[in-house]
């Protein structure tokens, strides 16, 4: 259907809109919301502002924008044609404003400027070229007074002035300009899609009164009302933050094996052939091997009657180093125990400074135990007091003398794994390493040795992984029992007892303790107070495997003091991620939760649980009214920055309960007008109707009754 179709179809009212104001004020894309029903997003918006215009010709080849532009207000059917202009083209600005009907004129809230122009420049223009025209005063780009505006600045071209806080405009300077000038206010915002129809609807009733004023005898305008009252917007609520858990600092691999390369607090010495001893830790032998975790268990004092070994020439000393490998290849090196026992008789132990020396057997024995019958692994183990190697502090120790066909090299290699649970694939000494697996009864590492002997070696990633959840299981069980234990945490209700080398290399607080010139460092006791027993396990549950594990008696905020107090940010975090959890079960239940966030606000705050802190005052600033009323002194003595924070971050806004007020009264003041202004109709009618008749000669009483009326 033509456009012009639209002037000849009877009852059919055609509005012509003029909208007009500053540039990049919104004109366009408020034309093109009404109509084209174009819906953008914020930063579609943001993009580099070009200067457009709607073309008037779009209803003429456009047939979606010729049947939007056809709508019924009031009961009357009216074309709506919309004509968008320029803000800096002067010269042509004059033809559109020709036999306009009404005219829409826009600001942006977001530049005071724009506003102030509607004042100077825009209104005395708008009556100098259609002064019967009526006017409406439009507040675009209202999604701007609760936006994030350093994110709206960011995502603005480069070139492009920042948005300021202080530059956003709030409702009442429009409809204070508004009143001065004498025009009806709307606000819009085309990303929220909110008053678009508002503002044209009522633009068109404001045309049409001005034309029942000139027409007055069309009776389909007589029930057109005057433009009505617009709600004010309230903004969508705010998503609460997303509380993330970072990636935790370092891998599992890493800090074992540093402690392997730095041995502070080793409890055990490995005496390879009677000349290399390596220092290690019972913790992560027991852990990673069964062999290391019975021998451990094992009492180290000599039986009552100890059997005295019979003397005889190592064989294993004559052993070639072809025989050696062949043997090795074999997984079965093996001495005979007498073999065996005849290289460990000339063996003597470590004295307290740390050095081997030769002597009887008779000695060693009195001080220890001998294991050639118990693992072909192991000669024997005994109690020593040796100087620390970092810390340079007498401690006890166990000293294990190996058997003597393990190399240094390959032993290495080994313990790397246990501690580690990797092998590198690169090992030149893959027979050897096999064979003291064999020895140890390390199966796994015997597999992965078989894997990159078969070129298969990304089939010991698997077996890495299992390796780490069996040590998880038994570190767990060790945390639960004390075993292997060696040092003991005085607590407010009661002690746990816990192991040096896990806490050192999983926490760096704690290594810096154990390791440096402090109390701690030659003690096996250390005191934390105003710390419970259920707060330190769970401390310690993270530091050795790595996991979060909730209890029921667990106090959040204790332990995310004591999680910041040690330095520990992960568990910061995770601790924040199960208070928040908690805190959103308890609000689906119907739990107030009120009084609870208030409190976890402070204490997240003062010990660096920023996530806890983001949503705790999310919480208070969605929920302010309901907390201040339960609340009203807890939020008095809050600090001037939470207050600041509140007073801007509140939903609903300050901005829109004063809007929201003032709406409600001149809402019952419209109607309180509407009611007296159909009272007066209705008694006009009533008067009308019961006129008497005009007075004759003939009916003097009729007279004389008329005139008292």
């Amino acid at each position: 259907m033509d456009s012009d179709m639209d002037y000849e179809r009877p009852n059919v009212e055609t509005i012509k809109c003029v909208v007009v104001g500053d540039n990049a004020v919104g004109k366009t894309r408020l034309i093109c919301a009404r109509a084209c029903n174009a819906t953008l997003t914020q930063y579609q918006l943001l993009a580099t502002h070009v200067p457009t215009v709607w073309a008037i010709d779009q209803y003429r080849v456009c047939q979606e924008v010729l049947e939007r532009s056809r709508d019924v207000v009031d009961d009357v059917s009216v074309s709506l044609r919309l004509w968008d202009t320029f803000g800096d083209h002067h010269k042509d600005r004059r033809f559109a404003y020709g036999r306009s009907d009404v005219v829409v004129l826009c600001f942006s809230i977001a530049n005071p400027n724009s506003l102030h122009h509607v004042k100077t420049m825009w209104y005395p223009e708008i009556k100098h070229f259609c002064p019967r025209a009526p006017v409406i005063l439009v507040g675009c780009q209202l999604d701007l007074r609760y936006a994030d505006l350093e994110a709206v600045n960011r995502a603005r071209r480069p070139l492009a002035r920042p948005i300021k806080p202080h530059e956003i405009l709030p409702p009442e300077r429009g409809r204070e300009v508004a009143k001065e000038i004498g025009v009806p206010y709307y606000e819009t915002s085309i990303v929220a899609q909110f008053g678009v129809k508002d503002v044209f609807d009522n633009a068109i009733r404001a045309a049409l009164i001005s034309r029942r004023h000139l027409q007055f005898w069309k009776s389909h305008l007589r029930n057109v009302q005057r433009p009505l009252l617009q709600a004010p917007f309230l903004p969508p609520k705010p998503p609460p933050p997303i509380v993330s858990v970072p990636a935790p600092p370092s891998s599992i691999e890493e800090h074992p094996s540093r402690l392997l390369e730095d041995p502070l607090c080793a409890d055990v010495i490995l005496v390879l052939q009677e000349r290399e001893r390596i220092f290690a830790h019972r913790i992560y032998l027991a852990t990673a091997s069964s062999k290391f975790y019975d021998l451990f268990l094992m009492d180290v004092r000599p039986p009552k009657e100890p059997a005295r070994p019979h003397p005889r020439p190592p064989a294993s000393a004559h052993l070639s180093g072809r025989e050696l490998l062949m043997r090795a290849a074999s997984f079965d090196v093996c001495e005979t125990p007498a073999a065996a026992e005849g290289d460990r008789a000339n063996l003597r132990a470590c004295t307290s400074d740390g050095t081997l020396k030769t002597g009887e057997a008779e000695e060693r024995v009195g001080r220890g135990r001998l294991l050639s019958s118990w693992s072909r692994a192991f000669l024997s183990i005994q109690e020593e007091l040796v100087d620390d190697p970092v810390t340079y502090n007498p401690r006890p120790v166990t000293v294990v003398h190996m058997d003597p066909s393990m190399q240094p090299g390959p032993f290495r290699a080994v313990l790397r794994y246990l501690y580690t649970g990797q092998l590198d694939e690169h090992e030149k000494e893959l027979m050897h390493i096999a064979h003291i697996a064999e020895l140890l009864e390390v199966f796994d590492l015997r597999m992965m040795v078989a894997n990159i002997l078969n070129n298969e070696a990304f089939m010991n990633q698997e077996i890495t992984k299992a390796f780490h959840v069996r040590r998880t299981n038994r570190v767990k069980e060790c945390l639960a029992k004390g075993t292997f234990s060696d040092v003991m945490f005085k607590l407010d209700d009661g002690t746990i007892m816990a192991h040096k080398p896990l806490l050192i290399s999983s926490c760096d607080w704690m290594a810096a303790m154990f390791g440096g010139p402090f109390v701690e460092s030659c003690t096996k006791e250390v005191s934390f107070p105003n710390t419970t027993t259920s707060c330190m396990r769970a401390v310690l549950e993270y530091l050795y495997t790595g996991v979060f594990c909730s209890r029921s008696d667990l106090d959040c905020m204790e332990l995310i003091v004591l999680a910041n107090r040690l330095c520990l940010p992960h568990l910061v975090a995770l601790t924040e991620l199960y208070t928040v959890t908690i805190l959103r079960e308890a609000t689906l239940m119907g739990v107030d939760i009120d009084g609870d966030v208030l409190l976890y606000l402070d204490v997240a705050q003062f010990h660096g649980a920023h996530q806890l802190t983001s949503w705790c005052l999310h919480h208070v600033c969605t929920n302010y009214n309901s907390v201040c009323r339960k609340f009203p002194r807890d939020m008095k003595i809050k600090s001037a920055e939470n207050q600041e924070y509140f007073e801007k971050q509140r939903w609903p806004p300050v901005w829109y309960l004063k809007e929201d007020d003032h709406y409600q009264r001149a809402r019952k003041e419209r109607e309180k007008e509407d009611y007296l202004y159909q009272k007066r109709q209705c008694k006009r009618k009533w008067l009308f109707w019961n006129l008497p008749s005009p007075p004759s000669s003939s009916s003097p009483s009729s007279s004389g009754s008329s005139s008292v009326i």
